[in-house]
């Protein structure tokens, strides 16, 4: 993925997030319980901590000659933030149970957040083994 695009997709994610931050603030059913709005409420926390994540490494990349390990990090984000926080989004949307069979794509996506996170870390190393 190239730098612009991660820039690209993080402003996305970051607006999206935004705007469920505000659904979930104002509009949510009344009849929603407590539960299923704070799992809305951490689903949106982490869309958004994610998309600020996915600028970070865009920026990142456009001062590296060598994108690779932030084009990972970049694919692991957005694959994490469609896993884990849109089934967090369905789940709330769709009641307890409406994942069915699919209740394992929220901790899959978790696991992509972290390594996103493993991916920049790697980033980090790479640069500091670089002689100048």
């Amino acid at each position: 993925m190239h730098k612009g695009q991660i820039i690209m997709l993080g402003a996305a994610n970051g607006m999206i997030a935004t705007g469920l931050s505000a659904i979930g603030a104002h509009a949510l059913p009344a009849t929603m319980t407590a539960f299923d709005k704070a799992t809305f409420a951490l689903a949106t926390d982490f869309h958004l901590f994610h998309a600020l994540a996915l600028l970070l490494t865009g920026m990142l990349a456009s001062v590296r000659p060598n994108t690779r390990p932030f084009s990972i990090a970049a694919w692991l984000y957005q694959v994490g933030i469609i896993a884990f926080s849109g089934s967090l989004y369905l789940r709330t949307a769709l009641g307890p149970g409406s994942l069915g069979f699919f209740h394992w794509v929220t901790p899959i996506g978790g696991l992509a957040l972290i390594a996103g996170w493993g991916a920049l870390i790697l980033a980090g190393y790479t640069i500091s083994q670089e002689r100048s």
